[in-house]
Protein backbone atom coordinates (compact mmCIF):
# COMPACT_ATOMS: atom_id res chain seq x y z
CA UNK A 1 0.00 0.00 0.00
CA UNK A 2 1.17 3.37 -0.82
CA UNK A 3 3.24 5.19 2.35
CA UNK A 4 1.08 8.04 1.92
CA UNK A 5 -2.13 6.69 1.40
CA UNK A 6 -1.35 4.44 4.86
CA UNK A 7 -0.59 7.26 6.49
CA UNK A 8 -3.58 9.07 5.67
CA UNK A 9 -5.42 6.20 6.95
CA UNK A 10 -3.84 5.95 9.83
CA UNK A 11 -4.29 9.86 10.46
CA UNK A 12 -8.23 9.72 10.12
CA UNK A 13 -8.63 6.54 12.24
CA UNK A 14 -6.96 8.42 15.11
CA UNK A 15 -9.29 11.15 14.30
CA UNK A 16 -12.42 9.30 14.69
CA UNK A 17 -11.03 7.66 17.53
CA UNK A 18 -10.32 10.67 19.36
CA UNK A 19 -13.85 12.36 18.56
CA UNK A 20 -15.05 9.17 20.01
CA UNK A 21 -13.06 9.12 23.38
CA UNK A 22 -14.52 13.04 23.25
CA UNK A 23 -18.51 12.16 23.05
CA UNK A 24 -18.00 9.73 25.66
CA UNK A 25 -16.49 12.05 28.01
CA UNK A 26 -19.07 14.64 26.71
CA UNK A 27 -22.01 11.96 27.55
CA UNK A 28 -19.86 10.79 31.04
CA UNK A 29 -20.27 14.84 32.03
CA UNK A 30 -23.88 14.31 31.50
CA UNK A 31 -25.96 13.93 34.81
CA UNK A 32 -29.36 14.17 35.50
CA UNK A 33 -30.31 17.05 38.18
CA UNK A 34 -32.14 15.43 41.17
CA UNK A 35 -34.09 18.90 42.31
CA UNK A 36 -35.25 19.53 38.89
CA UNK A 37 -34.73 16.72 36.75
CA UNK A 38 -32.36 18.56 34.09
CA UNK A 39 -29.76 17.44 32.17
CA UNK A 40 -26.99 19.51 33.53
CA UNK A 41 -23.07 19.16 33.17
CA UNK A 42 -20.23 20.35 35.30
CA UNK A 43 -20.88 20.73 39.09
CA UNK A 44 -23.76 22.74 39.70
CA UNK A 45 -27.40 22.48 37.25
CA UNK A 46 -27.36 25.11 35.17
CA UNK A 47 -31.16 25.49 35.38
CA UNK A 48 -32.19 24.76 38.84
CA UNK A 49 -28.43 25.67 40.89
CA UNK A 50 -28.68 22.17 42.07
CA UNK A 51 -25.27 20.71 43.07
CA UNK A 52 -24.57 17.39 41.40
CA UNK A 53 -25.87 14.28 43.52
CA UNK A 54 -28.02 16.81 46.27
CA UNK A 55 -31.32 15.11 47.15
CA UNK A 56 -34.21 16.02 49.65
CA UNK A 57 -34.88 13.09 51.54
CA UNK A 58 -38.64 12.37 51.99
CA UNK A 59 -38.54 11.26 55.55
CA UNK A 60 -37.39 14.43 57.09
CA UNK A 61 -36.71 17.11 54.35
CA UNK A 62 -33.05 17.35 55.21
CA UNK A 63 -30.89 17.86 51.98
CA UNK A 64 -28.35 15.81 51.38
CA UNK A 65 -25.11 14.84 49.27
CA UNK A 66 -23.98 11.35 50.83
CA UNK A 67 -25.45 8.26 50.45
CA UNK A 68 -27.58 8.37 53.03
CA UNK A 69 -29.47 11.18 54.90
CA UNK A 70 -27.62 12.76 57.98
CA UNK A 71 -30.68 13.22 59.81
CA UNK A 72 -32.75 10.34 59.79
CA UNK A 73 -30.94 7.80 57.99
CA UNK A 74 -33.06 7.28 55.30
CA UNK A 75 -30.85 6.07 52.06
CA UNK A 76 -30.92 7.84 48.51
CA UNK A 77 -32.75 5.06 46.93
CA UNK A 78 -35.32 4.67 49.73
CA UNK A 79 -36.17 8.90 49.10
CA UNK A 80 -36.01 8.66 45.42
CA UNK A 81 -38.50 5.73 45.55
CA UNK A 82 -40.92 7.17 47.40
CA UNK A 83 -40.32 10.58 45.91
CA UNK A 84 -41.31 9.35 42.18
CA UNK A 85 -44.16 7.28 43.69
CA UNK A 86 -46.07 11.12 44.58
CA UNK A 87 -48.82 11.62 43.14
CA UNK A 88 -47.80 15.25 42.32
CA UNK A 89 -46.68 14.59 38.95
CA UNK A 90 -44.14 17.65 38.89
CA UNK A 91 -42.68 16.73 42.43
CA UNK A 92 -42.29 13.34 41.05
CA UNK A 93 -40.34 13.59 38.20
CA UNK A 94 -36.60 14.41 38.76
CA UNK A 95 -36.38 11.17 40.77
CA UNK A 96 -38.98 9.47 38.36
CA UNK A 97 -35.86 10.19 34.95
CA UNK A 98 -33.25 9.56 37.41
CA UNK A 99 -34.64 6.00 38.42
CA UNK A 100 -35.96 5.11 34.83
CA UNK A 101 -32.07 6.20 33.83
CA UNK A 102 -31.01 3.20 36.14
CA UNK A 103 -32.91 1.21 34.48
CA UNK A 104 -35.97 0.90 37.37
CA UNK A 105 -39.00 -0.56 35.69
CA UNK A 106 -41.62 0.79 37.40
CA UNK A 107 -40.07 4.11 36.83
CA UNK A 108 -39.42 3.52 32.72
CA UNK A 109 -43.48 2.80 33.07
CA UNK A 110 -44.17 5.95 35.01
CA UNK A 111 -41.23 8.22 32.39
CA UNK A 112 -43.58 6.49 29.57
CA UNK A 113 -46.64 8.02 31.07
CA UNK A 114 -45.10 11.35 30.93
CA UNK A 115 -44.32 11.18 27.13
CA UNK A 116 -47.83 9.58 26.53
CA UNK A 117 -49.62 12.70 28.03
CA UNK A 118 -46.90 15.30 27.28
CA UNK A 119 -46.24 16.21 31.17
CA UNK A 120 -43.30 18.33 31.91
CA UNK A 121 -42.07 16.65 28.57
CA UNK A 122 -42.87 17.28 25.02
CA UNK A 123 -45.24 15.12 24.15
CA UNK A 124 -43.44 11.83 21.93
CA UNK A 125 -45.78 8.86 21.42
CA UNK A 126 -42.78 7.03 19.89
CA UNK A 127 -40.49 7.49 22.96
CA UNK A 128 -43.42 6.53 25.70
CA UNK A 129 -43.81 3.21 23.72
CA UNK A 130 -40.12 2.65 23.84
CA UNK A 131 -40.42 3.43 27.71
CA UNK A 132 -43.12 1.35 28.44
CA UNK A 133 -41.63 -1.86 26.13
CA UNK A 134 -38.14 -1.39 28.02
CA UNK A 135 -40.37 -0.92 31.43
CA UNK A 136 -41.48 -4.59 30.32
CA UNK A 137 -38.71 -5.87 29.76
CA UNK A 138 -36.98 -5.00 32.48
CA UNK A 139 -39.56 -6.79 34.45
CA UNK A 140 -42.70 -5.28 34.63
CA UNK A 141 -45.89 -7.22 33.78
CA UNK A 142 -47.72 -3.97 34.66
CA UNK A 143 -46.19 -2.15 31.11
CA UNK A 144 -46.95 -5.25 29.31
CA UNK A 145 -50.55 -5.36 30.21
CA UNK A 146 -50.58 -1.23 29.74
CA UNK A 147 -48.59 -2.29 26.32
CA UNK A 148 -51.44 -4.91 25.31
CA UNK A 149 -54.60 -2.39 26.17
CA UNK A 150 -52.94 0.23 23.93
CA UNK A 151 -52.44 -2.37 20.71
CA UNK A 152 -56.26 -4.11 22.10
CA UNK A 153 -57.87 -0.08 21.77
CA UNK A 154 -55.11 0.89 18.78
CA UNK A 155 -54.06 3.88 21.09
CA UNK A 156 -50.95 5.33 20.54
CA UNK A 157 -49.84 2.07 18.01
CA UNK A 158 -51.98 0.57 15.04
CA UNK A 159 -54.38 -1.89 16.83
CA UNK A 160 -53.16 -5.35 16.70
CA UNK A 161 -54.71 -8.24 18.20
CA UNK A 162 -52.08 -10.18 17.89
CA UNK A 163 -49.27 -8.13 19.10
CA UNK A 164 -51.52 -7.05 22.13
CA UNK A 165 -52.08 -10.99 23.22
CA UNK A 166 -47.91 -11.26 23.10
CA UNK A 167 -48.07 -8.52 25.45
CA UNK A 168 -50.11 -10.09 27.97
CA UNK A 169 -48.99 -13.18 27.35
CA UNK A 170 -45.60 -11.58 29.07
CA UNK A 171 -47.00 -10.41 31.74
CA UNK A 172 -48.51 -13.18 32.50
CA UNK A 173 -45.50 -15.13 32.37
CA UNK A 174 -44.40 -12.84 34.79
CA UNK A 175 -47.20 -13.66 37.11
CA UNK A 176 -50.05 -11.09 36.07
CA UNK A 177 -53.05 -12.89 37.59
CA UNK A 178 -54.91 -9.29 34.99
CA UNK A 179 -52.89 -10.50 32.07
CA UNK A 180 -54.40 -14.31 31.98
CA UNK A 181 -57.98 -12.78 32.69
CA UNK A 182 -57.14 -10.89 29.38
CA UNK A 183 -55.71 -14.00 27.71
CA UNK A 184 -58.91 -15.54 28.51
CA UNK A 185 -61.42 -13.11 27.58
CA UNK A 186 -59.22 -12.71 23.60
CA UNK A 187 -60.30 -16.58 23.27
CA UNK A 188 -63.74 -16.44 24.72
CA UNK A 189 -64.71 -13.36 22.27
CA UNK A 190 -62.81 -14.97 19.74
CA UNK A 191 -60.76 -11.63 19.55
CA UNK A 192 -57.99 -11.61 17.44
CA UNK A 193 -57.99 -15.71 17.23
CA UNK A 194 -60.05 -18.52 16.68
CA UNK A 195 -63.14 -19.02 19.90
CA UNK A 196 -61.97 -21.41 21.75
CA UNK A 197 -63.90 -21.61 25.19
CA UNK A 198 -61.63 -24.50 26.17
CA UNK A 199 -58.54 -22.23 26.30
CA UNK A 200 -60.64 -19.52 27.71
CA UNK A 201 -61.51 -21.67 30.46
CA UNK A 202 -57.93 -22.39 31.58
CA UNK A 203 -56.80 -18.82 31.41
CA UNK A 204 -59.53 -17.62 33.87
CA UNK A 205 -58.73 -20.78 36.05
CA UNK A 206 -55.09 -19.54 36.27
CA UNK A 207 -56.50 -15.83 36.77
CA UNK A 208 -58.82 -16.92 39.51
CA UNK A 209 -55.78 -18.92 41.59
CA UNK A 210 -54.05 -16.16 41.08
CA UNK A 211 -56.53 -13.84 43.01
CA UNK A 212 -58.43 -12.43 39.85
CA UNK A 213 -62.01 -11.49 41.32
CA UNK A 214 -63.12 -10.77 37.23
CA UNK A 215 -61.76 -14.43 36.12
CA UNK A 216 -64.42 -15.98 38.66
CA UNK A 217 -67.31 -14.16 37.24
CA UNK A 218 -66.13 -15.53 34.02
CA UNK A 219 -65.93 -18.49 35.05
CA UNK A 220 -69.37 -18.62 36.53
CA UNK A 221 -70.84 -17.00 33.04
CA UNK A 222 -69.21 -20.09 31.36
CA UNK A 223 -71.23 -22.30 33.75
CA UNK A 224 -74.25 -20.62 33.57
CA UNK A 225 -74.57 -20.30 29.84
CA UNK A 226 -72.93 -23.60 29.11
CA UNK A 227 -70.01 -21.85 27.18
CA UNK A 228 -66.86 -25.01 26.98
CA UNK A 229 -68.28 -26.57 29.56
CA UNK A 230 -71.95 -28.39 31.00
CA UNK A 231 -74.32 -26.26 32.41
CA UNK A 232 -74.01 -25.77 35.85
CA UNK A 233 -76.26 -23.29 37.87
CA UNK A 234 -74.96 -24.43 41.27
CA UNK A 235 -71.18 -24.12 39.97
CA UNK A 236 -71.69 -20.85 38.63
CA UNK A 237 -73.26 -19.37 41.96
CA UNK A 238 -70.18 -21.12 43.88
CA UNK A 239 -68.20 -19.04 41.27
CA UNK A 240 -70.12 -16.12 41.86
CA UNK A 241 -70.02 -16.47 45.58
CA UNK A 242 -66.12 -16.94 45.09
CA UNK A 243 -65.79 -13.36 42.76
CA UNK A 244 -67.58 -11.55 45.77
CA UNK A 245 -65.10 -12.91 48.78
CA UNK A 246 -62.31 -12.06 46.25
CA UNK A 247 -63.44 -8.40 46.47
CA UNK A 248 -65.79 -8.13 43.55
CA UNK A 249 -68.66 -5.13 44.02
CA UNK A 250 -70.51 -6.41 40.39
CA UNK A 251 -70.33 -10.47 41.93
CA UNK A 252 -71.90 -8.73 45.47
CA UNK A 253 -74.77 -7.32 43.43
CA UNK A 254 -75.47 -10.30 41.42
CA UNK A 255 -75.81 -12.33 44.75
CA UNK A 256 -77.96 -9.74 46.07
CA UNK A 257 -80.24 -9.12 42.77
CA UNK A 258 -80.05 -13.84 43.02
CA UNK A 259 -81.68 -14.02 46.45
CA UNK A 260 -84.24 -10.67 45.91
CA UNK A 261 -85.44 -12.24 43.38
CA UNK A 262 -85.35 -15.95 44.56
CA UNK A 263 -83.36 -16.99 40.74
CA UNK A 264 -81.12 -20.13 41.47
CA UNK A 265 -81.20 -19.73 44.94
CA UNK A 266 -84.07 -19.67 47.80
CA UNK A 267 -86.17 -16.13 47.72
CA UNK A 268 -84.49 -14.47 51.26
CA UNK A 269 -84.69 -10.80 51.10
CA UNK A 270 -82.67 -10.70 54.37
CA UNK A 271 -79.45 -12.37 52.44
CA UNK A 272 -80.49 -9.92 49.55
CA UNK A 273 -79.71 -6.70 51.24
CA UNK A 274 -76.72 -8.18 53.05
CA UNK A 275 -75.06 -8.47 49.55
CA UNK A 276 -76.28 -5.78 48.23
CA UNK A 277 -74.64 -3.54 51.69
CA UNK A 278 -71.52 -5.42 50.74
CA UNK A 279 -71.63 -4.15 47.16
CA UNK A 280 -72.46 -0.60 47.92
CA UNK A 281 -69.63 -0.36 50.82
CA UNK A 282 -67.43 -1.70 47.53
CA UNK A 283 -68.50 1.59 45.73
CA UNK A 284 -71.36 -0.26 43.49
CA UNK A 285 -73.93 2.73 43.21
CA UNK A 286 -76.58 0.00 41.05
CA UNK A 287 -76.40 -1.76 45.26
CA UNK A 288 -76.73 1.82 46.61
CA UNK A 289 -80.26 2.58 44.46
CA UNK A 290 -81.38 -1.25 44.92
CA UNK A 291 -80.84 -0.09 49.03
CA UNK A 292 -82.81 3.20 48.81
CA UNK A 293 -85.58 1.43 47.28
CA UNK A 294 -85.46 -1.14 50.13
CA UNK A 295 -86.32 1.62 52.68
CA UNK A 296 -88.48 3.27 50.60
CA UNK A 297 -90.52 1.00 49.77
CA UNK A 298 -89.65 -1.38 53.31
CA UNK A 299 -88.41 -4.83 51.46
CA UNK A 300 -87.91 -6.47 54.81
CA UNK A 301 -86.77 -3.30 56.29
CA UNK A 302 -88.73 -0.71 58.41
CA UNK A 303 -89.84 2.02 55.64
CA UNK A 304 -87.24 4.93 56.46
CA UNK A 305 -87.37 7.87 53.94
CA UNK A 306 -84.67 9.63 55.57
CA UNK A 307 -82.40 6.12 55.11
CA UNK A 308 -83.83 5.74 51.76
CA UNK A 309 -82.61 9.16 50.62
CA UNK A 310 -79.33 8.48 52.03
CA UNK A 311 -78.92 5.71 49.85
CA UNK A 312 -79.99 7.91 46.75
CA UNK A 313 -78.13 10.38 47.05
CA UNK A 314 -74.61 7.91 47.72
CA UNK A 315 -75.94 6.40 44.25
CA UNK A 316 -76.02 9.78 42.58
CA UNK A 317 -72.98 11.26 43.69
CA UNK A 318 -71.46 7.63 42.46
CA UNK A 319 -72.51 8.51 38.81
CA UNK A 320 -76.25 6.19 39.00
CA UNK A 321 -78.67 8.76 37.11
CA UNK A 322 -81.90 7.29 38.25
CA UNK A 323 -80.50 7.89 41.29
CA UNK A 324 -80.02 11.53 41.00
CA UNK A 325 -83.50 12.33 39.57
CA UNK A 326 -85.24 10.25 42.34
CA UNK A 327 -83.37 12.18 45.02
CA UNK A 328 -84.63 15.41 43.03
CA UNK A 329 -88.45 14.03 43.28
CA UNK A 330 -87.88 13.06 46.88
CA UNK A 331 -85.70 15.71 48.30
Amino acid sequence: MNKRIFKALFLLFSLLLLCSFSLAEEAADTWICLNCGSDARGDVCEVCGEYQGAWICTGCGTRNLSAACRQCGKTRKESLSEQASDLRLFAAYPAVRFLAASGDPASLLRLGRYYEKGIIVEQNTDQAVSYFRSAGEAGSADAWIYLGRLCDAGVLVSRDYAEAMDCYQKAADLGSAEACWYLGSFYEEGTGVGQNYGMAIDYYHMAAERGDADAWMSLAYCYLQGNGVEEDRSKALEYYEKAAQAGSAAACDYLGYLYMSGSMVPQSTEKGLEWYKKAADLGYARSMYALGYAYQCGQDVEINMDEALRWYEKAALAGYRSAFTVWQQFK
